[in-house]
């Protein structure tokens, strides 16, 4: 298996908003990587943080997945190759385990990466490109991150982006007005709720249909408006956030000229990637504007405290990964299982023991001896 990782730790927003491809385009993409010749399998992981494709087959594929990566969004290779990391074998199937877990996320221990890991292959899985490799190796990677959230402190407390992000608009008065937009999403609907949990916000949120989130009811501190109604409300928020997945802005500097009439301090959070806010609006007297890679020296602070958690997940993480290195080695083997059931017939204990010990290692010896002791004295 190899891996091909975009994310925080190698691309800025600017590249990874580039890749952060839409569903209906990572199901093209999946279908098309799984035609080449050097491609058997693979799954497409989209987040505002990473874009990863995992897939099995040759080691010509990662250039040519890289070239298809390119087509895709719309991007030069020279611009491409030096955010690329890249793994293959156990060092990739290490890295989805703790991308699963949340170790490698910006924020340790994050919740959303476990929800969307588990979508990239449900979405794989149906598109019929992930075959038993890549179904055991995130099914074990999935249950490893389920287990170290069980028995570990790394999610514990854990402080998502939009967690940090309601926190920031908390910060911002005694009493807040936020205006959310796009509230209908995973991260719109994480950060109406944290939004909820401070008692000196009030939250007017956006909706395209009138599906509110659930959990949430209409009260004293949250109202819910169409989106097409959201300049309206920018004038009274001291704080606009956005997590919306639309390719166009949803705040530009000439709409927001358009609407505000108070002249003050405004904060604006974008947590969209592409960006939801036109980077311009900043020319404008008052207004702050904050993204994605803002929380980066958040979560460092954050993560710090998680360190010591970091180390059992680790440990859980390698316990996983030999149990899965033993089954899919076991699933190769299966196919000559009746024939050396046959050659076993014909030979004596004696004949397969010096075959083993030509051909295996010292230490491979060692340990297929050990298992043979203990078979003979629980006989």
């Amino acid at each position: 298996m190899f891996c091909i990782s975009i994310n925080h730790k190698s691309a800025d927003v600017e590249i990874r908003k580039k890749l952060a491809f839409p569903i209906d385009t990572q199901i093209r993409l999946m279908k098309e990587i799984c035609q080449l010749k050097s491609a058997e399998q693979c799954v497409v992981l989209c987040t505002c943080n990473r874009t990863e494709i995992y897939f099995s087959g040759a080691s010509e594929g990662l250039a040519d997945i890289q070239r298809l990566i390119c087509k895709y969004g719309s991007i030069g290779s020279e611009e491409l190759t030096p955010c690329i990391m890249q793994f293959s074998s156990d060092s990739a199937a290490r890295h989805l385990f703790r991308v699963a877990c949340g170790i490698d996320s910006m924020v340790i221990g994050e919740d959303e990466i476990l929800g969307q890991t588990k979508a990239a292959y449900m979405r794989a899985k149906e598109c019929g490109t992930a075959a038993y490799e890549m179904n055991m190796t995130f099914q074990s990677a999935i249950a490893c991150a389920k287990k170290i959230k069980t028995h570990t402190e790394l999610s514990r407390t854990s402080v998502s982006i939009a967690t940090l992000a309601a926190n920031e608009a908390a910060k911002f008065g005694d009493k807040v007005n936020v205006l959310l937009i796009g509230a209908t999403g995973k991260t719109g609907a994480a950060v109406l709720k944290n939004l909820m949990s401070h008692k000196n916000v009030r939250t007017v949120f956006t909706l395209r249909n009138h599906a509110v989130p659930c959990g949430i009811a209409e009260n004293s501190r949250a109202r819910v408006v169409m989106y097409s109604e959201r300049y309206s409300y920018t004038d009274r928020a001291d704080c606009v956030i956005t997590a919306t997945s639309s390719p166009h802005y949803t705040i530009t500097l000439q709409g927001l000229r358009e609407s505000i009439k108070t002249p003050r301090d405004r904060l604006f959070i974008d947590l969209a990637v592409p960006p939801d806010i036109d980077g311009e609006i900043m020319e404008i007297d008052g207004v702050r504007l904050i993204g994605i890679d803002y929380f980066t020296n958040l979560a460092k602070e954050n993560n710090a405290m998680k360190l010591s958690s970091v180390e059992a997940a680790n440990d859980i993480i390698s316990a996983e990964l030999e149990t899965l290195k033993k089954e899919l080695a076991f699933h190769d083997f299966l196919p000559y299982l009746d024939r050396v059931r046959e050659a076993a017939a014909e030979k004596t204990i004696d004949d397969l023991l010096y075959k083993l010990k030509a051909s295996l290692s010292a230490e491979e010896l060692s340990a297929v001896l050990e298992v043979l002791k203990k078979y003979g004295e629980n006989k």
